[in-house]
């Protein structure tokens, strides 16, 4: 039986016990990747997608070969930008869509 903490356990012995956010967070972490690490400023990792996913059903279902070390601080803003991204995205394709409903030449876009 697969365990949360087993997943994390060999996330953290196939890529190390730091966060591997490359500033997928919004921040330029030096060296292009997070220096957290447990002990220090961050107690905790967890173990998510090397890219997150807008939704948390994505997340969870990403596969094992794909999870990396992540700090809380860097996975909340990381998803919460893919968030953002993924709603702009879904504005700007509804409103391309809705272009031709108000097209009053008669042609359609």
């Amino acid at each position: 039986m697969t365990t949360t903490s087993n997943v994390l356990s060999a996330v953290l012995a196939a890529h190390g016990r730091r966060c591997g956010c490359e500033g997928a967070c919004g921040t330029e972490h030096t060296g292009r990747i997070c220096l957290a690490w447990p002990g220090g400023a961050v107690k905790e990792l967890l173990a998510a997608p090397a890219l997150p996913y807008a939704t948390d059903t994505q997340n969870a279902a990403a596969p094992v070969e794909e999870l990396r070390p992540w700090c809380w601080p860097c996975w909340r803003k990381a998803v919460a930008r893919e968030r953002d991204r993924v709603a702009n995205q879904r504005r700007r394709e509804l409103d391309e869509a809705q272009i031709s409903l108000f097209d009053i030449s008669g042609e359609a876009a």
